[in-house]
């Protein structure tokens, strides 16, 4: 389908799945599952191929945040861009948990908040706070909930942080900001 789309400029994912159904009956059987191959066509032909190999990411990476002086961006602002395209918004509803106003204090930025059908909840009881934390459940290709995406702990958050990993029994902690030594 991606030829298709290459060469062509369209792709007929209707008539392509038909001839998969008749080589394989249980090929696609759901709703689910036909809407999977447009989100992940449309997402191919937007995004490209996007890997990096392990040994190339510092100088791909170093790469990607060039500044263009006649567009003032960068390839990677533009990977950012395309992939704010294809990720679904969040309704407000969906967020109503991180919402409430006893835990406006427990986000770091009211722009990014779990949704509440990802939310881990705290089970370790602590007297002073209550059971949520901005945090959200990650499904890996292979396992739900297999992972756990937090934010850097506040100040009066960090007793939640510990809470989290102790209570999902994290083996591994990888964090993506600047580390400040005043802080550990």
């Amino acid at each position: 389908m991606l030829d298709m789309a290459e060469r062509e400029g369209v792709v007929d994912i209707y008539n392509c799945v038909r001839e998969l159904r008749s080589r394989r009956v249980n090929m696609v059987q759901t709703e689910e599952q036909y809407v999977f191959i447009h989100d992940a066509i449309l997402e191919a032909c937007l995004c490209g191929d996007t890997t990096i190999p392990a040994n190339q990411l510092r100088s791909v990476y170093y790469d990607m945040n060039r500044l263009d002086p006649q567009t003032n961006s960068s390839p990677i602002k533009e990977e950012f861009r395309t992939l704010n395209m294809v990720t679904p918004t969040l309704r407000v509803e969906d967020c109503s948990i991180a919402l409430l106003p006893r835990n406006h204090e427990k986000n770091r930025c009211m722009d990014v908040l779990p949704p509440d059908r990802c939310l881990p909840f705290l089970i370790t009881i602590d007297g002073e706070s209550s059971n949520y934390i901005n945090a959200a459940l990650m499904d890996s290709y292979k396992q739900p909930s297999a992972f756990i995406v937090t934010q850097h702990p506040l100040p009066n958050t960090v007793k939640d942080f510990w809470r989290l990993v102790l209570d999902y029994h994290c083996t591994s902690i990888v964090m993506l900001n600047d580390v400040d030594p005043a802080q550990v």
